[in-house]
């Protein structure tokens, strides 16, 4: 008896995690430009992050990462911008 409701249980909790799972997706774009033998250097990496649920519920976040790097007399000067945007749609 005992075995019977344990079974009981755990089909019960399969058929519920079954109702709830959810599709991931993701991926990357690197742009690399170089100028004047290297001494000027964009990138910009785009990340899309997205998931859906059986509910219908989605969301989506995209991230955007740009750096500038200029080499001069040696040294290295480099800025890097970060922008995230996040959506959730019901």
């Amino acid at each position: 008896m005992k075995k019977l409701i344990y079974v009981t249980l755990l089909t019960a909790a399969a058929m519920m995690a079954q109702d709830r799972s959810a599709t991931t997706q993701s991926s990357t774009e690197t742009k690399v430009d170089s100028k004047d033998h290297g001494k000027d250097i964009k990138s910009e990496t785009t990340t899309t992050n997205s998931a859906a649920d059986s509910d219908g519920n989605a969301s989506k976040e995209t991230t955007v990462s740009k750096t500038k790097a200029k080499k001069h007399h040696g040294k290295v000067k480099s800025t890097t911008t970060t922008d995230s945007t996040s959506a959730v749609s019901h």
